[in-house]
């Protein structure tokens, strides 16, 4: 080891914790503050699995390391952070901070990626080629934003633009985020999207313009595959600026381009997605299986529900410490009770175990808590469920998927203001949304008797494999008094559950949740002409 200072090491150490990914990962930063630090205290013997947990990650002095892969996980996610680092921001570095395998004892040393030339005219060193982040799931990289204006005066836009996209970017669990990338180092090197990606290891590159004009800025941002070259995804968006409000434009364009980018519906999920689809493996990875996930829950259809679910089985076979596999499995399960694909209540127990179990592999995680938030609702645990709800939101705001399933489940429980809220942030956040989305404001309006209102809303709902679909159709047919059309709804209705009359009251119980919904969606269904079994036999 290269005899550095331990002041050295200190200013290397915050340099570090300053760059966009350690400034999003709290977890990550005290991981690596506390094992420095204790390092260059002399202290390197105490650095165990349980007392990063206990003193670094927060864990209570319970904490069993044997039990608990918590810090084996953090630790790795640690050394991929700084590997991102050292092949983006700090390539220019003078020391290298590295967690070696098998330790997490630190080591300090020369980096030797750094340029032996020095002042101004030094050449930035080469960008590593080939590089492998190990890992299963989307990578990309973003470049920094150029700035048209004076940038003397406004390149701070454009820095604090790309720095929010980067952080948003590392919410999405699934994603690798390396940058921000030098601007001038790319041109300077001639890369284009496809030499970007086999120099940085990545599958997607992000980049874009910002423009002052007056009051006036305008976003350019583009989404390209490093494979194949081409774009996927463009878009300018603009904002009006008042009182100099560039913090309000920077939160709305941020989480617009997240969503769009990595939402569960987003570009990237859905060209991997296609890929995965195509592939059929015998044996999917971690990520695929989390996109047949995705996918089923963007078709919602009998097939898709299998192939997540055999793929989900398989991952957790191989790594039952996945935590968002985990999680993902207990989600499955609430949906096959929600959908009535199975009629067992224990299945609630096997979601409770997988969600727990998904927190404590990571407390971060945000279907984890989502998982947690479904398993309250389908127990008629209100208060707990709105409160877990509320907690998965916060772990990834501009997460649009899991704002809508949320103001679902919000609205069916009679929190209509905040449910409409959240439904329109997630249709703000990404546009690519599947028809579900528009429940909610069809329950607004069909529970106000806004009839006409509710059935443009359950025409764009348009999931038909899914028996939600026709059965909103057939209520408000039938409250309009529509018997002709009502019946044939009707029909696709009891062609998708063909026992419906029997137990249909139950299964609408289960997403409707108030005796309100529930009691105005089946006099709905018997204007029009669907008589349930049970309340034949209550009027005998």
């Amino acid at each position: 080891m290269t005899n550095i200072s331990p002041e050295k090491v200190k200013v290397q150490l915050e340099k570090i914790l300053a760059s966009a990914e350690f400034k999003a990962g709290k977890q990550l930063s005290q991981f690596l503050r506390y094992v420095v630090e204790h390092a260059l205290n002399g202290h390197s013997g105490s650095i165990k699995q349980y007392t990063v947990a206990v003193e670094a990650l927060g864990y209570g002095s319970d904490f069993d390391a044997q039990s608990n892969p918590t810090v084996r996980i953090e630790a790795g996610r640690l050394r991929r952070a700084l590997d991102q680092y050292y092949y983006t921001q700090g390539i220019q570095d003078s020391i290298r901070i590295d967690i070696p395998k098998g330790s997490y004892t630190p080591t300090f040393l020369e980096n030797n990626s750094t340029s032996e030339a020095s002042g101004p005219c030094a050449r930035p060193s080469p960008a590593p080629t080939h590089v492998s982040l190990d890992v299963s799931g989307p990578t990309i990289a973003v470049v920094m934003f150029d700035c048209l204006n004076d940038k003397n005066t406004f390149r701070y836009v454009a820095t604090g633009v790309t720095e929010e996209i980067i952080i948003s970017l590392t919410r999405f669990p699934e994603f690798q985020v390396v940058g921000p990338l030098s601007r001038e180092i790319i041109r300077q090197q001639g890369l284009d999207a496809s030499r970007i990606g086999l120099n940085y290891g990545v599958r997607f590159v992000l980049d874009g313009t910002i423009r002052m004009d007056g009051r006036k800025l305008r976003l350019m941002v583009r989404l390209a595959d490093a494979v194949s070259g081409r774009q996927l995804w463009g878009q300018a968006l603009d904002c009006s600026l008042q009182n100099g409000s560039i913090m309000e434009f920077q939160n709305n364009v941020v989480g617009q381009v997240a969503a769009t980018v990595a939402d569960s519906y987003g570009v990237i999920p859905r060209v991997l997605t296609n890929e995965t689809l195509k592939r059929r493996t015998e044996s999917p990875d971690a990520y695929e299986a989390i996109l047949l996930y995705y996918h089923y829950f963007r078709v919602l259809t009998q097939e898709s529900y299998v192939d997540a679910m055999n793929a989900m089985e398989k991952v957790l076979r191989q790594d039952p410490d996945h935590a968002l596999a985990t999680a993902a499995m207990g989600d499955l399960l609430a949906s096959t009770y929600l959908f009535g694909y199975e009629e067992d209540e224990s299945l609630l127990v096997r979601v409770e175990a997988l969600g727990r179990r998904a927190v404590a592999l990571d407390p971060n995680c945000q279907l984890a808590r989502f998982t947690m938030a479904m398993l309250h609702f389908l127990k008629f645990q209100r208060a707990l469920f709105l409160e877990e709800a509320e907690l998965a939101l916060k772990l990834n705001p501009n997460n649009a998927h899991y704002a809508a399933v949320v103001s679902l489940h919000m609205a069916m429980v009679g929190e209509w203001e905040r449910a409409n809220q959240l439904m329109g942030t997630a249709m703000r956040l990404n546009p690519h949304h599947p028809g579900w989305y528009h429940i909610v404001a069809y329950m607004n309006s069909y529970r106000q008797g806004e009839y006409d209102l509710a059935l443009i809303e359950a025409q764009r709902f348009n999931t038909p494999d899914f028996f939600w679909d026709p059965l909103i159709r057939a209520a408000v047919l039938g409250q309009l008094g529509r018997r002709a059309e009502a019946r044939k709804a009707v029909d696709a209705l009891l062609a998708l559950v063909p026992d419906f009359k029997r137990r249909g009251a139950d299964l609408i119980r289960r997403l409707a949740y108030l005796d309100e919904n529930v009691d105005a969606l089946l006099e709905g269904l018997r204007k029009a002409g669907l008589e349930m079994q049970s309340e034949v036999c209550d009027c005998t």
